[in-house]
C-alpha cells in the first residue's frame, strides 16, 4: 500500500476547521454558562406595580447566536405591561443598583476561556 502523504497546506486547513468548530461550540457552551450564571443574579421584582411581572425579567435572559456562533450576546429584554423593556434599567440605572448582567460575564470570563482553549487544543490533537 501507498502511503499517502497530505501537503503542509492540507494539514493546516484541517487544523484550522477542526480548532474553528471546536472554538465555536465551546463558546456556545460559554453562552450557555454565563446565561445561566446571569439568572442566578438577576434580581427578581417584590414590589407592587402591577405593571412587572414577578420573574419576568429574570426569565427573559437568553443567548443569541451572531455571526455563525462566532459571537453571542446575552439578552434580558422582559417588558412591562405597558412596554418598556427594563432590563437596561435594572442593569445600569444609579438608582436601582442590580446590575447582574455583567457581573455575570466577569465571574465566568475566565471559565469561558479555558473551556475554549481546551477545546481547541483537543480538536488539534485529535488531527
Amino acid at each position: 500500500m501507498a502511503k499517502r502523504f497530505d501537503s503542509a497546506e492540507t494539514i493546516l486547513k484541517e487544523l484550522g476547521e477542526a480548532a474553528e468548530n471546536a472554538a465555536i461550540a465551546a463558546l456556545a457552551e460559554g453562552a450557555e454558562m454565563v446565561m445561566k450564571e446571569a439568572k442566578q443574579r438577576c434580581p427578581v421584582y417584590e414590589g407592587d406595580d402591577y405593571r412587572v411581572v414577578k420573574g419576568a425579567l429574570r426569565d427573559s435572559i437568553h443567548a443569541e447566536k451572531q455571526k455563525g456562533g462566532r459571537e453571542y450576546r446575552i439578552i434580558a429584554d422582559a417588558q412591562a405591561q405597558d412596554g418598556l423593556y427594563y432590563g437596561k434599567i435594572v442593569e445600569f440605572s444609579p438608582k436601582i443598583n442590580k446590575p447582574f448582567l455583567y457581573p455575570a460575564m466577569d465571574a465566568k470570563r475566565e471559565a469561558v476561556k479555558k473551556k475554549i482553549v481546551d477545546a481547541v487544543r483537543e480538536a488539534i490533537r485529535k488531527k
